[in-house]
């Protein structure tokens, strides 16, 4: 069975909506029926725009609600390109907003995987391991108003605030922790899950979606 879900995840800058649309674009040439959603969008049909949950109860239990009705009206001939809402928005919320463990994560992400696993979904995680070197790559194209927001989000709640990180380097630990966090989960994953380099061929991954 073919995938009906690729969702390519990675962390900030590494180059996940770009990976995403080419993806969605070798799709199309070869006669496939695609959707590609980007992250933040306001029509997207597996997220919320807007992630003000009182409490993660409450969050996990409207995510999953949102990615079961997903999964039951999507079209069985459309393949959906969707861009980091599977790894990166359950970990910046269970991680860095509510500073819970690497299982409770785990945990979390597996019920969201539970939940696409009748897609036969494609999971393809671009590793960056230098974080600094990433963040550094994208800083003029998105400017100090993007990093200063990143910052504050990563450091003003749950563990940034445990860890007492500031400024520039401690953003750079949290993002350093978080990588090996989704590493590992990924590796506890059922799903076909692939990780490639930021400049990836994708001649050399084609046959996986």
């Amino acid at each position: 069975m073919k995938t009906r879900l690729i969702i390519v995840e990675g962390l900030p800058g590494s180059g996940k909506s770009t990976l995403a649309k080419r993806i969605a674009d070798c799709l199309q040439k070869n006669g496939k029926s695609v959707v590609c959603v980007d992250e933040g969008d306001i029509n997207h049909p597996a997220d919320y725009t807007d992630y003000d949950f009182p409490d993660f109860e409450t969050e996990r239990r409207l995510i999953l609600e949102k990615w079961r009705k997903f999964v039951a009206g999507a079209k069985k001939d459309v393949v959906y390109v969707f861009n980091c809402i599977f790894l990166q928005n359950p970990m910046c919320e269970t991680m860095m907003r509510f500073d819970m463990d690497e299982d409770s994560s785990k945990n979390y992400v597996i019920e969201i995987e539970n939940i696409i696993k009748a897609m036969n979904p494609v999971i393809i995680y671009i590793d960056t391991p230098s974080v600094k070197e990433t963040i550094d790559g994208v800083l003029s194209e998105r400017g100090k108003d993007w990093l200063n927001a990143v910052i504050d989000y990563h450091l003003s709640q749950g563990y940034g605030k445990r860890n007492n990180l500031h400024g520039y380097d401690g953003y750079i630990k949290c993002l350093e922790e978080r990588r090996l966090r989704e590493i590992n989960i990924l590796k506890a994953l059922t799903v076909n899950c692939f990780t490639v380099g930021r400049n990836v061929d994708l001649s050399t991954i084609k046959n996986i979606f």
